[in-house]
């Protein structure tokens, strides 16, 4: 789980960087937002700023959980429950909207429907073991 958390953060980090950086030094956020350019669509700007803004909001509260994770607080726990939620209501609302832009509708992406697909899963295992495990009650005591 610790491990987890920690290379979630470094790989959504990297993701934020390599992608979305470019899209602000390279014309690409022009384009896409700017009507009447080909690539245009109004759900552009939206959701690149909610996908910005959803990663940086995943990459907190990893963070705070990790944090809280080495106190092994009762926190954590919450916390934890909280990140997995957030990551699925996040990635389920994503997949959702990038679909009503055509140009990625367009597209078999196998890997959106992957991670969709793995974030899922683990909230679906990780959010009952944090609410109903003994081991958990007996670590996470303060």
């Amino acid at each position: 789980m610790i491990a987890g958390l920690a290379i979630g953060i470094v790989r959504v980090s990297y993701f934020l960087f390599t992608h979305y950086v470019p899209l602000f030094t390279n014309g690409t956020w022009e384009l896409l937002t700017t009507p009447g350019s080909e690539p245009y669509h109004p759900l552009w700007g939206p959701l690149l700023v909610f996908e910005i803004i959803g990663n940086l909001g995943a990459i907190a509260l990893s963070a705070l959980t990790l944090w809280q994770f080495t106190k092994k607080s009762r926190l954590a726990v919450k916390l934890a429950i909280a990140t997995f939620a957030w990551s699925a209501v996040f990635v389920t609302t994503d997949f959702f909207v990038a679909d009503l832009i055509p140009a990625i509708a367009a597209e078999d992406d196998a890997s959106s429907r992957s991670e969709l697909t793995r974030t899922l899963v683990g909230a679906v295992i990780w959010i009952p073991y944090f609410l109903l495990s003994k081991r958990v009650k007996n670590t996470f005591v303060n």
